[in-house]
């Protein structure tokens, strides 16, 4: 694993607070198994229920590599887990003690923020991948994010390295940004 890249504060983002964009990234991420973006191995899901305010992304499932291709809309910028969690607050502590890892877009480091134990509530679909019921959940999250300002029109090669507690995220995606 690469050097911890720097990390921003973990108040908030351009836009959303971390209980907002945890909210918006795991109903995102609470997609049936079939369609959900964390177990696509090619990027076609990734188009699926995105949120009006920023691009969301995905790790992985596994412990393979995966590279997935997504077309972004031009002007959003995009919201990276490098590891996430929701769970409740001595797991999220125990969590982020080993959390670590980096996002490269274009071989640039970009800055993470560090999100300890926060409370929020999201919406579950039945079938997804986490064996949560369907319905609102209330969780505490945390993790590892990158938010990065939307890249300009063209293809871009973007990387997801992380681990923590044991669990590893290796994901390449090639965005084709205002391909919309």
């Amino acid at each position: 694993m690469a050097a911890q890249p720097p990390t921003s504060p973990s108040s908030t983002s351009d836009k959303l607070a971390p209980a907002d964009f945890q909210a918006r990234w795991w109903t995102w991420a609470s997609q049936p198994s079939g369609t959900n973006p964390m177990s696509d191995t090619s990027g076609r899901f990734c188009m699926r229920d995105q949120p009006v305010e920023v691009w969301l992304l995905a790790g992985s499932l596994g412990e393979e590599p995966v590279e997935r291709q997504c077309r972004v809309p031009a002007d959003k910028p995009l919201l990276v887990p490098v590891v996430n969690l929701a769970s409740d607050v001595a797991s999220c502590e125990k969590f982020m003690k080993s959390a670590q890892g980096e996002v490269l877009l274009d071989g640039s480091t970009q800055a993470l923020t560090k999100v300890s134990a926060t409370p929020f509530t999201y919406e579950a679909r039945a079938g997804n991948p986490y064996g949560t019921s369907a319905g609102r959940i209330n969780s505490v999250g945390c993790g590892l994010y990158a938010w990065i300002p939307a890249p300009a029109s063209g293809e871009h090669e973007l990387v997801i390295r992380g681990s923590a507690e044991g669990d590893n995220v290796d994901v390449r995606y090639k965005l084709i940004v205002g391909a919309d």
